[in-house]
């Protein structure tokens, strides 16, 4: 199948415009199917991959995210978040002895964030600022 990759303005404003009719989406792959149909109206061969859709999505301002997560046993350390890809800020924590102990990451760019046992993004939810 031959596909065309739109600009990101014009994922913007059709995500705007989904945002504006449906007020709040509750899955990626709902609004990816919204703002693929709406892009198509402009050209059918338009495509966009749920992960970039949902990086414009966290950059727009039109836009708030909600991140679900579910706690995975892996207690392996995080150099990048899962949601936006941007780089994890350790969260550290004192303690009596005056020592410092990692608690766990959070990202600075979205609303992300894990312990010691990793939560692993499960559904997004997509709501009209």
């Amino acid at each position: 199948m031959v596909y065309k990759i739109p600009s990101d303005d014009e994922v913007l404003r059709a995500i705007k415009n989904v945002m504006n009719n449906y007020g709040v989406v509750n899955s990626q792959t709902k609004l990816k199917e919204l703002v693929e149909r709406d892009l198509r109206e402009t050209d059918n061969d338009y495509s966009v991959g749920p992960q970039r859709l949902r990086v414009l999505a966290l950059s727009s301002d039109n836009v708030s995210v909600e991140i679900h997560c579910r706690e995975s046993d892996t207690k392996k350390s995080m150099g990048k978040c899962p949601v936006c890809n941007h780089r994890l800020k350790l969260t550290k924590n004192r303690t009596i002895f005056d020592g410092v102990v990692i608690i766990g990451h959070e990202c600075t760019h979205c609303s992300y964030w894990t312990g010691l046992k990793r939560r692993v993004p499960t559904r997004y939810v997509f709501s009209a600022k």
